[in-house]
This record gives C-alpha cells, sequence and structure tokens, in this order.
C-alpha cells in the first residue's frame, strides 16, 4: 500500500521537509492575490504534516480516484505527434487487491477508446474495446500486479537529499487543507527523479527498464498536493511534467498535466465482477491460440 500512496504523490511531501521548520503560509487568493483569512489556522510544519500523512496512508483500505490526464507525446525525428485526452475513473480496495476501473481515451485523429476492467481473486477481466468481448487475462498477470501495487516499503527517505529544493518548495493552508507545492526544474531536478523513481522500481528491473530510466530528462515538474486537516489523507493531486525519454536513439517529449480526485476513502469494501462479465470471458490464452491456428 506504501508504494502505491508513494506513486499518487504523498511520498513528493518529503520533497519540501527543507521547510520543516516553518507553519504552513495561508494561501493566497488568485483572484486579488492577497493572503485568505483563516479561521481555522494550523501552526503544523511541514516535517509534521508529512509524518502524519505517511502513517495514516497505512490506513487507507479503499477510495474511489477520478483523473483527468491531458498528454502531448513527440518524436521530431519521426515527425511524430500525439495529443490524447485520457479519464480514469476507479474504485480500489487495497488487500486483497480489488479494481473496478474505466478509462476514456481520446487520441484526437488516432480515434477514441473505452476500456473497462475488474480485477479481484476471482480472476482479471478486461473489456476488449474493439470487438466488446470480455477477456480473462493469464493469473500471472494479477499476481504481478498485486506484487507491485502491494508490499510494503520503507516510507522513510534520506531528507538531506532535499535540501538544494528548499526554494522551491510551498508550504501553505485554507480552512481545510494543507497545500504543498514543489515546482522545479534543471539537471538536479532531473536527478533526484532517478533516484526517487528508481528507489520505487523492483530490484529485478530489466536492462530495457533501467536504461529507459537513465535516459529519462525531466525538464520541468510541479506537484501540488491537498492534504485533508482533519483526516490527513490526500485528498487530491496535481502533477505537470515536461520530460524527454530516448528510446533507441530516438528522442520523445512527454509534455503531461494530471489533476486526480481521491474520495471514499475507506468506504467502499467489495468489488464483485458480475457474473455475466464472469460467464462471457474468454481466455486470453485460447484467443491467441485461436489466431495462431486460424494463421
Amino acid at each position: 500500500m506504501k508504494k502505491w500512496i508513494k506513486g499518487l504523490g504523498v511520498g513528493v511531501l518529503a520533497l519540501g521537509l527543507a521547510a520543516c521548520g516553518s507553519a504552513a503560509e495561508p494561501k493566497k487568493d488568485a483572484e486579488t492575490g492577497e493572503k485568505v483569512v483563516l479561521e481555522n489556522k494550523s501552526e503544523m510544519t511541514a516535517q509534521e504534516v508529512y509524518s502524519k500523512a505517511m502513517e495514516v496512508s497505512a490506513e487507507q483500505k479503499s477510495m474511489h480516484a477520478v483523473m483527468d490526464i491531458n498528454q502531448k507525446m513527440s518524436m521530431p525525428s519521426q515527425e511524430f505527434e500525439m495529443d490524447s485526452k485520457i479519464k480514469i475513473d476507479m474504485d480500489l480496495i487495497v488487500e486483497p487487491l480489488a479494481i473496478h476501473q474505466n478509462m476514456k481515451m481520446d487520441m484526437g485523429e488516432m480515434g477514441k477508446m473505452d476500456m473497462e476492467l475488474y480485477m479481484n481473486e476471482s480472476g482479471f477481466f478486461m473489456n476488449d474495446p474493439e470487438s466488446g468481448q470480455w477477456i480473462k487475462m493469464p493469473k500471472d498477470m494479477y499476481d504481478e500486479m498485486m506484487a507491485q501495487m502491494g508490499g510494503e516499503t520503507d516510507p522513510t527517505l534520506d531528507m538531506k537529499m532535499f535540501n538544494e529544493f528548499k526554494d522551491d518548495f510551498k508550504f501553505e493552508q485554507t480552512d481545510d487543507e494543507y497545500i504543498l507545492t514543489l515546482s522545479a526544474s534543471g539537471d538536479k531536478f532531473s536527478g533526484l527523479m532517478k533516484d526517487l523513481m528508481g528507489s520505487s522500481l523492483p530490484a529485478d528491473m530489466t536492462e530495457e527498464e533501467s536504461e529507459l530510466l537513465e535516459n529519462m530528462d525531466v525538464k520541468s515538474l510541479e506537484v501540488i498536493l491537498y492534504i485533508d486537516k482533519e483526516t490527513f489523507f490526500t485528498n487530491a493531486f496535481d502533477l505537470d511534467m515536461d520530460m524527454t525519454m530516448k528510446i533507441e536513439e530516438e528522442e520523445m517529449r512527454i509534455v503531461q498535466k494530471m489533476k486526480s480526485v481521491l474520495t471514499k476513502i475507506n468506504e467502499i469494501d467489495n468489488i464483485v465482477v458480475p457474473q455475466e462479465v464472469i460467464d462471457e470471458a474468454v481466455d486470453l490464452e485460447e484467443l491467441m491460440q485461436q489466431g495462431q491456428d486460424q494463421e
């Protein structure tokens, strides 16, 4: 669970801990630029908020997540460019892992695609967007997802590595939320991101995965986290990123803007795969075999 929460953004709280000795400033009004007057002012420091958020992350057993993603991918050498809009609407139970997800993708000239999936101990089922056929994926795919999204990692990070980012960090508050913003760019930040991403990847990652990570260059990134003052759960987070990746000597640029809202924390008790999905689903291995036979 800690891996997954860290992936959503709670772990990024640590990026601002160079400012850990100060209480959050009142957030400025978007129109006037003046600091809002708080009725519920907190004197908690960034360090205290981070520690509390990490503590309650272990208590998050389920949630509903809505993510809106605008992404632009380009590869100048191939004159390739693709704009896409993605919306993900997902219920998730942490243990045992269960998911119901709807995803809508609009890729402009390349078309639109809707995809739905269910995943729990009874299997991993995905709806083929072209045929509408439900497909049961192999069990090892569920096991792999379980390993990636579950598992425990040490949430403690070496705070010394974040000291050089103290001028890039803002710690604000409203009456209801703490707002933590990291906005940074340049080589120092790209190196830090590689360290953080590398620490969350499996130790036995492939040579291709290792090379991809090494050839990643983060031009700029802004993360905004909204932490509930009462529960310390992450209510929402925004992520703007501009990065390049080299793939077999070809450079691809990815510009992504993501807004995520998390609700119904610990309110979802069960995710059931509908019986008609189970009855209709065809094993992926059978479909692949049928395709080989037709050839």
